[in-house]
C-alpha cells in the first residue's frame, strides 16, 4: 500500500505522523467554521420567524443531499484522484459559504437553504474521503489507534466553534460570520494540499460489471458479518436519533424553553463541544470495556435516557450539566462503534460502507431533526424528548433483534 506508516507504539507516536497532523489540522478548522456558521445562522432564524421547525431546518437541508446522492458520494470517494477531490470539495464549501452570508443580507431564507444543501453534498463527499484516507494511511495497531482519534479535531472544532460563534455574534454581521467559515474552509483545503497523494494497492480488484447502489451493497456486507450490522446499526442510531435531537434541541431548549438568549446557544455548543471531546477520548482510554458487546447497547439506551432528562432541569447551571451527560454518552457510543466500522470494514469496501451508512444515519437524522423541530412548534419540548428517546429505544432493540436472527457471524466472533 503507497505510503503505509508501520505500527505505531502510542498516540503521541501518532501525532508526530505529519500525515495524520495534516489531516487533524484540516478536519480542526473546517470542523470550526461549519459549526460557527451553523449554529449563527440557526440562532439567526429562530429570531426573525420565531419557529423550531425552521431553526432546525438548517441542519436538515445540510444532508438531504448525501441522502439522495448517496451512490455519487461512493464513486467520488473512490475516485483515483481523492486528494483533489477533497480539495474541490472544500473549496466548493468555501464558495456556497460566502454565498449563504449574501443571501441572508438579502433576507432570501428559501436560497439560504438551497445554500446548505448544496454545501452538504460536498461536506459528505470530505467526510467520507477522511475516512478512505485514514484506512490508506494505517494499518495494523495504527489503524486501531487513528481509527478512534481522527475525529478528534472535529469534536474540538465543535467546541470551538461555539466559542468562535459566541464571540461572532457580538462584533460581527453575519456576512462577516460566513467570510470566516469561507476562510476556514480554504485552510483546510491547503492542509489536504499537503497530503500525499495516497492510492489503494494490495486487495484484489473488483470484478468488472455493473455495481448495485451503496446501500444494496452495505447491506449484503453486514448480512454476512454480526460485526459490521452491529457497528454500522450504532452508527446510525447514533447519527440519526441522538445528534437529531441535539440539532433541534441546543437551538430550542436554551433561547425557547429556558429563555435565554442567543449567546446562549453558543455556550451550549462549548459544554457540548468539551462532552463530545471526552467522550470520544474516553473509548481508547477504556480500551476492552469500549469494544465489549454490551457497551454500545448500554450507553445509547443512557444517551436516550439523558436526551428527556435534560429537558426537565431549571436554570442554565442544570441545562449545561445535563447537556454534557446526555452528549458526553452520545459520543461515547458513535465513537465506540465508529472505531469498529473502520477497523471491520476491508479498504475496498471502505468507501461503500461509509457512503451507505451514512446516507442511512443521516436520512434517520433529518427525520428526527425536522419532527423535533416541527413537534417543538406543537408541544413541550420534554414531551418532544420522551418521544425522540421513545423512537431511540426501538431503533436499539430493532439492531439486537437484527444481530440474533439471519445475521452470519464473521469468522472469529
Amino acid at each position: 500500500m503507497s505510503g503505509t506508516t508501520q505500527p505505531l507504539p502510542s498516540r503521541l507516536a501518532l501525532f508526530a505522523d505529519r500525515r495524520f497532523l495534516l489531516l487533524w489540522a484540516a478536519m480542526l478548522v473546517s470542523a470550526t467554521g461549519t459549526f460557527m456558521l451553523l449554529l449563527a445562522v440557526s440562532a439567526e432564524l429562530l429570531k426573525r420567524h420565531g419557529s423550531g421547525l425552521g431553526a432546525a431546518s438548517v441542519f436538515a437541508f445540510q444532508w438531504i443531499l448525501p441522502v439522495v446522492a448517496v451512490s455519487l458520494v461512493r464513486r467520488l470517494a473512490e475516485s483515483r484522484r481523492l486528494r483533489r477531490t477533497v480539495i474541490l470539495a472544500e473549496i466548493a464549501g468555501a464558495v456556497i459559504s460566502l454565498a449563504i452570508g449574501l443571501l441572508l443580507t438579502a433576507d432570501l431564507t428559501v436560497a439560504v437553504l438551497a445554500c446548505f444543501l448544496i454545501r452538504g453534498l460536498a461536506e459528505a463527499v470530505t467526510k467520507t474521503s477522511r475516512v478512505v484516507l485514514v484506512k490508506l494511511m494505517f494499518q495494523g495497531p495504527a489503524l486501531t489507534l487513528a481509527s478512534s482519534t481522527f475525529n478528534l479535531s472535529f469534536y474540538v472544532g465543535g467546541a470551538l466553534g461555539g466559542l468562535a460563534g459566541a464571540v461572532a455574534v457580538e462584533h460581527l454581521p453575519l456576512i462577516g460570520v460566513c467570510a470566516v467559515d469561507a476562510m476556514t474552509f480554504l485552510i483546510s483545503a491547503a492542509c489536504y494540499r499537503a497530503l500525499p497523494d495516497l492510492r489503494p494497492s494490495g486487495e484484489a480488484p473488483r470484478a468488472p460489471g455493473r455495481r448495485r447502489g451503496a446501500i444494496a451493497e452495505a447491506l449484503t456486507l453486514m448480512r454476512a458479518d454480526r460485526r459490521l450490522w452491529l457497528a454500522a446499526g450504532y452508527v446510525v442510531a447514533a447519527t440519526g436519533v441522538l445528534q437529531g435531537f441535539h440539532n433541534t434541541a441546543r437551538v430550542v431548549l436554551p433561547m425557547r424553553h429556558l429563555g435565554l438568549g442567543e449567546s446562549a446557544v453558543m455556550h451550549l455548543q462549548i459544554t457540548s463541544g468539551l462532552a463530545i471531546i471526552l467522550g470520544a477520548l474516553a473509548i481508547p482510554v477504556l480500551g476492552a470495556l469500549a469494544r465489549h458487546r454490551g457497551f454500545a447497547p448500554l450507553t445509547h439506551l443512557g444517551a436516550c435516557v439523558m436526551l428527556w432528562a435534560v429537558t426537565l432541569v431549571a436554570g442554565e447551571t442544570g441545562l449545561h450539566l445535563g447537556y454534557f451527560a446526555y452528549i458526553f454518552l452520545f459520543e461515547a457510543a458513535f465513537t465506540a462503534a465508529q472505531a469498529q466500522l473502520i477497523q471491520a470494514t476491508p479498504t475496498r469496501d471502505m468507501a461503500t460502507m461509509q457512503a451507505a451508512v451514512g446516507a442511512l444515519g443521516t436520512s434517520l437524522l433529518i427525520g428526527c431533526t425536522l419532527l423535533s423541530g416541527a413537534l417543538a412548534d406543537l408541544m413541550p419540548l420534554p414531551l418532544v424528548a420522551a418521544i425522540t428517546a421513545g423512537i431511540g429505544v426501538v431503533i436499539l432493540l430493532a439492531i439486537e433483534a437484527g444481530s440474533r436472527h439471519g445475521i452470519r457471524k464473521a469468522a472469529g466472533i
